[in-house]
């Protein structure tokens, strides 16, 4: 075997191990140090051990290391370069002034905890040493560990960075520490700042998660786990994706805009929102929308409120459902085919009809459609259309069923009937007459009270403004799915829009005695021939009015049976106040228990409501308006609740809250016109000749 060459130190003569020995580079400036340490010159074979090399490099700290010329070494391998500048060398650490985090594999950095079985720390990644730094300040060292729960993805969570403290102002740090930390900074800032960033989670706020996406970033990172289907890129990560969807169904940008906001092209964007949206369709929507995702039963049991149990449901088994169409609005198409099917005539415009079948404590069952909007797909054909030709509604509803529909679906109603369904909606005005009668006013009320939550509902799906504003038709074959999936957000998302109260069955009992009763001061008025009789009332000033009973809200909302009408109110109000916040009004002149005043109509200038209302000092004994439903009982109409708000509550509280004061001061207005004094000597001319 032949024998291995052995290498000495030309310095200590101690023999090198391989891994220790250095050749002596040519060119460098401790060459002719250790020249003269020799007595001769060096050669390309001598070697020098590690721990001489090091003796050798601190004893020459005024050194820097130049590279020699190439050319002057091969031409003169025994040349001892002169160095030309003498500038300190770079040390191997830095003391800083920066504040740091403590160092140890033991003990999380974050919550200071112990390392064990139940609370197992891990290191931390270097995209997360970058954001504490940049976030919060202090530097973490790349040895150190945390508790895995302080991190989401590869970042700290915003609970993790509250928590981290520094456990010095100043640290030593390595060459690699700060070059690391300058290039992660760099590369993280050029990634993000100018853009909204969804893979960091403590980047944007819960608020700026709610305001771009309409969820929580807890509701966001739940959602995130359904995108199963979508890969990780290097253009985008699967919270870039769900972040941009809903970024554009939240705010209703395009595509450009997202694309600034989000660092992408138009073309990445379009894609990004396609992929997201049929992955949603396919994992998300079937869990939370649909006749198949929930049972009869267990609808029926949760989805009922005790107002509707009570004033509709004959059985604890049946289900009530408020159905009603909405509206989204499209451009108008260049086939006249399509632009002729989707022009609604009684909006003027072309759309699409999407129709809610919802619970009536907002639940959102089912969402068919979206159908066209001609005469042939009125609310009463597509309810005929989806019983018949729906096999999954035909199989979930069942006999005994209650639909709570508008006047639309009046050519509907036999044919639900038929189908053993229970129908209740707001009777018609009769021909020729002009106020509903006290039992239809009062059966429309008490449909009206559980009636509103489809028009609730509604508002709430148009808070995603994509919906709510006119699409291009690009974006019509989507339509179903973005009213879809936004049906899913909100009822896998949203707390019920009708919560169950101690007063919803009181007020249900209440409603349904008082709705067998007729109108008793409308009889005592037809009696009497106070309709139409005008001296039996004198004008008084409202002021004056000493015995009408003092009410509290709490009273107003037990006569109106809600609040809606209350809010009403000062609106009303407002416009019928002088410029001494006085109410004009008519008191009988043989009662003081009856007034009589006008209020003026919110719709029309020309149409005008008069109404009477009857009391004691104690309480309200009955209230009749000549509105269309001003004869009922069952709660009052929101022209007779101004009234009752104004003279029992308002005028007796210290601060005036008579509607919403609006700048009008630069809005014109023809009706007032300045005559000049030509223009009036003219008249008077013209009138004398």
């Amino acid at each position: 075997m032949p024998k291995l060459k052995q290498y000495q130190c030309c310095l200590c003569f101690k023999r090198c191990k391989e891994n220790s020995r250095r050749h002596i580079p040519p060119g460098l400036a401790y060459k002719r140090y250790i020249q003269e340490r020799l007595g001769r010159q060096t050669h390309c074979d001598d070697v020098i051990c590690g721990s001489c090399f090091s003796r050798v490099y601190r004893s020459l700290p005024h050194v820097q290391h130049v590279q020699q010329d190439p050319e002057e070494d091969l031409a003169d391998p025994d040349f001892i370069y002169e160095p030309k500048i003498t500038n300190p060398s770079s040390p191997k650490t830095v003391h800083l002034n920066i504040p740091a985090a403590s160092r140890s594999h033991k003990w999380c950095v974050i919550c200071h905890k112990d390392s064990s079985r139940r609370n197992h720390i891990i290191n931390i990644p270097s995209t997360a040493i970058t954001q504490a730094f940049i976030n919060c300040g202090v530097f973490i060292h790349p040895k150190s560990r945390c508790c895995y729960k302080h991190l989401e993805n590869t970042f700290f969570s915003s609970d993790a960075l509250h928590l981290l403290r520094a456990a010095k102002t100043s640290d030593m740090f390595s060459h690699s520490d700060v070059v690391n930390l300058l290039t992660n900074i760099r590369k993280m800032l050029r990634a993000d700042c100018h853009r909204l960033n969804f893979d960091i989670p403590a980047f944007l706020s819960d608020e700026d998660y709610e305001t771009l996406t309409g969820i929580t970033k807890d509701q966001f990172n739940d959602l995130v786990t359904y995108l199963e289907d979508i890969r990780n890129t290097e253009i985008r990560s699967k919270r870039t994706c769900l972040g941009v969807f809903l970024t554009k169904l939240r705010t209703g940008l395009s595509n450009k805009v997202l694309g600034v906001l989000h660092g992408l092209t138009a073309a990445q964007v379009q894609r990004t929102v396609t992929t997201t949206r049929q992955c949603l369709m396919s994992s998300f929507v079937p869990s939370n929308l649909g006749f198949s995702h929930l049972s009869h039963e267990d609808f029926a049991t949760l989805h009922c409120t005790e107002t509707a149990k009570t004033l509709f449901r004959e059985d604890d088994s049946n289900a009530v459902v408020v159905l009603d169409g909405t509206y989204i609005y499209i451009q108008k198409s260049c086939d006249y085919q399509f632009q002729r099917r989707t022009y609604s005539t009684h909006k003027n415009r072309s759309l699409l009809k999407p129709m809610m079948i919802v619970g009536t404590d907002g639940y959102i069952l089912e969402v068919l459609g979206p159908y066209y909007a001609d005469g042939s797909n009125s609310d009463a054909s597509i309810t005929k259309h989806f019983l018949t030709c729906n096999e999954d509604s035909r199989q979930w509803f069942r006999d005994g069923d209650v639909f709570l529909v508008d006047r639309g679906f009046r050519d509907a109603v036999e044919f639900l009937e038929e189908n053993n369904i229970s129908v209740k909606m707001p009777p018609f005005l009769k021909k020729k007459e002009k106020q509903h009668s006290t039992e239809d006013a009062n059966l429309s009320r008490m449909i009206t009270k559980v009636r509103w939550i489809v028009e609730a509902v509604n508002g709430r799906i148009k808070k995603w403004k994509l919906l709510d504003k006119v699409l291009p038709n690009t974006l019509v074959p989507s339509i179903g799915d973005f009213v879809r999936i936004t049906c899913s957000l909100c009822n896998k998302y949203r707390p019920p829009i009708a919560i169950n109260t101690e007063e919803d069955v009181k007020w249900a009992n209440e409603m349904l005695n008082k709705a067998k009763q007729p109108n008793q001061l409308l009889e005592l008025l037809t009696t009497k021939n106070l309709l139409r009789t005008r001296s039996t009332f004198s004008l008084v000033d409202s002021q004056n009015l000493c015995n009408f009973p003092s009410l509290s809200l709490e009273d107003l909302r037990n006569i109106t049976m809600g609040v809606y009408q209350i809010h009403q109110a000062p609106f009303y109000v407002k416009e019928h106040l002088d410029e001494d916040g006085t109410f004009q009004l008519m008191v009988h002149k043989e009662s003081d228990s009856l007034i009589k005043l006008k209020i003026q109509s919110r719709h029309s200038q020309s149409v005008s409501h008069t109404l009477w209302i009857q009391y004691t000092p104690e309480q309200i004994s009955g209230w009749y308006c000549t509105c269309k439903v001003g004869a009922r009982v069952v709660g009052c109409c929101a022209h007779i609740a101004s009234a009752l708000w104004y003279l029992g509550y308002e005028r007796h509280e210290a601060k005036h809250n008579s509607g919403v004061d609006i700048n009008t001061t630069n809005i014109d207005d023809a009706r007032h016109r300045v005559v000049s004094v030509s223009d009036s000597e003219s008249d008077q001319t013209m009138e004398e000749e």
